[in-house]
């Protein structure tokens, strides 16, 4: 079955885990994704966790660059200027995510490359967004999360603030990255025309947050932290992890109806009782969740999930990265998958989160090794083996 997005053509500026993750999907999608390196290689070749000196890449950079083809290009060497101007009359979509002004040095900004290709969708993926104070500014993963408020809203009560576990604000940016391209792809389809598009580390913080933010903007009622749940929503009713004999797990949307039903399966029907309706339920949370803190202590998960089974209780287990990599639904649905790596071989790696047709979306293979497609992009570009052969000993391209 074709990709949706098969014959777009993607230059690609990007670096480290928003950028490289945002066109990773558009890789997974179809498009052809010709990924610009500087000589020695984008930083994630060489991070999480560091190699030896010239050894391949390891997972940071087989998870954000898998199905992309790498140019060298020195863009501080005359000529490397030219070279992306011509390669730009042959693609549809620019897309970095330097902080805002660096393209602008090179000449490489949306306004430059729109002379030489009218339809080009231009993206950039930033820190903290193109206008205002902090345009300009750097920013990694953990100034998206401080920035936007989330850290501050994760972990317990008289705690420091806590980040979460993962690059939520780089995935985050990554996935709205290629949501605002394909919007600008489908108005390039109507129209003709190109399209700037700007997304940050922090907007997709605030994204997280919508109804949170705008909960608060409204009421001005201080949520708390979250602790084993989340700031509003276990306050409000049983939305929090809890304890077994022998694991974690999560229950959430616990109305008056299953309310009443876990109760008489666990031998409690008085605490339903009690507690008849929402308005009630929530004034008594605390002692609600003590007393099933103390049931749920009496069994052993295959037990409990069963009668959460029976009474249509709305539950998950906690899993740790063992039960996910070895978990038959996800890799069913294309969520864990494997590829083949030149180097390692079989390795396992998080799929494509999108199906299309009903079925796991196939990924378009391994990462790209260091200017495995650099002589190939050039002549398709119009350069003959005699230039590129100068521009090799000239040090523009490796």
């Amino acid at each position: 079955m074709s990709k949706p997005l098969e014959g777009v053509r993607v230059l690609d500026f990007t670096w480290a885990q928003q950028g490289p993750y945002g066109t990773t999907l558009l890789a997974d999608m179809g498009a052809e994704i010709i990924k610009i390196e500087a000589p020695g290689g984008e930083r994630g070749r060489h991070i999480f966790p560091p190699g030896e000196p010239g050894a391949y890449p390891l997972g940071y950079f087989v998870a954000h660059n898998r199905g992309k083809r790498s140019v060298v290009i020195d863009l501080k060497k005359p000529g490397g200027k030219e070279i992306i101007h011509r390669l730009v009359k042959t693609v549809d979509i620019v897309v970095n995510n330097f902080r805002s002004g660096v393209m602008d040095k090179f000449d490489l900004d949306y306004e430059s490359l729109k002379k030489i290709n009218p339809g080009i969708v231009y993206a950039n993926a930033t820190g903290f967004g193109p206008l205002g104070k902090y345009a300009g500014k750097p920013g990694v993963d953990i100034m998206g999360q401080a920035m936007g408020g989330i850290m501050g809203k994760t972990g317990f009560e008289g705690h420091p603030p806590t980040p979460a576990a993962a690059s939520i604000a780089d995935q985050t940016g990554a996935i709205l990255l290629c949501s605002g391209i394909l919007a600008a792809l489908v108005k390039k389809e109507k129209t003709g025309k190109g399209e700037q598009v700007d997304v940050s580390l922090y907007a997709g913080q605030l994204a997280l947050q919508t109804w949170e933010l705008t909960t608060y903007a409204m009421t001005g009622i201080k949520s708390g932290r979250g602790g084993t749940g989340h700031p509003v929503a276990s306050k409000n009713g049983i939305w929090r992890v809890f304890e077994c004999k022998d694991d974690y797990f999560v229950i959430g949307s616990v109305d008056m109806f299953r309310f009443k039903r876990l109760c008489h399966a666990l031998g409690i029907p008085e605490l339903s009782d009690k507690f008849p309706d929402d308005e009630t339920r929530r004034a008594g949370l605390d002692e609600i969740n003590a007393q099933l803190e103390i049931e749920f202590a009496k069994y052993i998960y295959k037990d409990i999930s069963k009668i959460f089974d029976e009474q249509d209780v709305i539950y998950a287990r906690v899993q740790d990265y063992d039960d996910i990599l070895n978990d038959e639904h996800a890799k069913d649905n294309g969520y864990i998958t494997t590829l083949n790596h030149p180097f390692y071989g079989e390795v396992t790696t998080v799929g494509c989160p999108i199906q299309f047709g009903g079925k796991p979306t196939e990924l378009a293979g391994p990462p790209p090794e260091l200017g495995d497609f650099t002589e190939i992009y050039l002549e398709q570009a119009g350069y003959t083996w005699e230039e590129i052969d100068q521009l090799k000993k000239d040090k523009v391209i490796e």
